[in-house]
């Protein structure tokens, strides 16, 4: 009996002490891993927002429709140009195809930046090097930095001919083609493009259509950049709907600031269709979505109208959620992503 008692006893605080031992000596659980970052979301409309309060300049990738802001990648530095988004809107002014490179026009030149995608903006890669110049030739550097659609070029001028580094390892930059002069007075002809292919094409290859029209076009003889002129009216390129149809929008004149017009090449001839009459407040930028239907306006005030591409179009108030700015500086339309 007094066996019994003792070893059932026994057994009894060996267990407790295993308990007690086991309570006390389990580690804590791992704490749960961090969710990954949600990819960055650059689609929509790319604008380049200037903060008076850093000094620098923001990207913003916004929605379409609302305006609301979808993703913000900041950048060390702020562009300096005056004048370098005024031409027809594209995204490739600011930043590459797949969004990983962008580029700013600065008092030292053409900078280059990747994304760091953890830390949500663009750190500076290099500096593309100053033209060269002998001792009699006036000092100058690298403008209207542009990115190639295709493959890993970056394109720019000094006034005198246009060059290309590849943006992914900057190097020495490489001619490829003199500016010529257009022929036009208006300061938003353009002075040279790149076609869909990558090409840089320049007025010594202008064709025209009658007295009005000036056209660039690509290897295939589809139009690739023109401007159309009137007495008293210049009309800036919009986007290329066909091989010989294009959208153009008054920059000067009477029809100035507002007035969008399709432009089809018949045979020769070009055939003008008047979509949008011109409006008020005065339009400063003129950008067509991706699938072409759609207009977006920007006025020198800041505020956002957008239009169909058909006959007797109105434009009407856009993006909400993208309140103006005061003035077109502090956030421009550079185009759609």
């Amino acid at each position: 009996m007094t066996k019994k008692w003792w070893s059932a006893a026994l057994i009894a605080a060996v267990a407790v002490l295993v308990t007690a031992c086991g309570n006390g000596g389990t580690p804590a659980p791992a704490a749960a891993a961090a969710p990954e970052a949600a990819p960055l979301d650059l689609s929509g409309i790319v604008l380049l927002q200037h903060s008076e309060k850093t000094g620098l300049d923001d990207v913003v990738f916004a929605d379409p429709v609302s305006g609301a802001a979808r993703t913000t990648l900041s950048l060390p530095g702020y562009d300096s140009s005056l004048n370098r988004f005024d031409g027809p809107a594209t995204k490739l002014d600011l930043v590459s195809p797949d969004g990983q490179y962008a580029t700013l026009e600065t008092d030292e030149g053409v900078d280059v930046f990747m994304l760091n995608a953890a830390d949500r903006r663009y750190e500076r890669t290099g500096t593309v090097p100053a033209p060269e110049r002998s001792m009699s030739e006036r000092a100058s550097r690298f403008q209207n930095p542009q990115f190639s659609p295709v493959g890993s070029k970056l394109y720019f001028d000094d006034d005198k001919a246009v060059y290309s580094v590849d943006y992914r390892q900057l190097g020495q930059p490489v001619k490829e083609a003199d500016i010529v002069p257009s022929g036009s007075s208006d300061q938003h002809v353009e002075d040279w493009w790149v076609d869909p292919q990558g090409k840089v094409l320049t007025w010594r290859d202008v064709r025209h259509a009658g007295d009005r029209l000036a056209y660039l076009a690509d290897s295939s003889g589809a139009i690739a950049y023109a401007y159309y002129e009137e007495p008293g009216a210049t009309y800036q390129f919009v986007t290329a709907l066909d091989a010989t149809t294009t959208l153009m929008s008054a920059v000067t004149g009477s029809d100035e600031h507002g007035v969008l017009m399709r432009l089809h090449l018949d045979g020769g001839t070009p055939q003008l269709t008047k979509l949008v009459e011109k409006s008020e407040p005065m339009i400063g930028k003129t950008a067509a979505a991706p699938d072409k239907a759609t207009v977006l306006y920007q006025t020198y005030q800041g505020e956002w109208f957008a239009s169909p591409v058909t006959p007797g179009a109105v434009a009407r108030p856009a993006l909400p959620q993208l309140p103006a700015t005061g003035t077109v500086s502090e956030r421009q339309l550079v185009g759609w992503a």
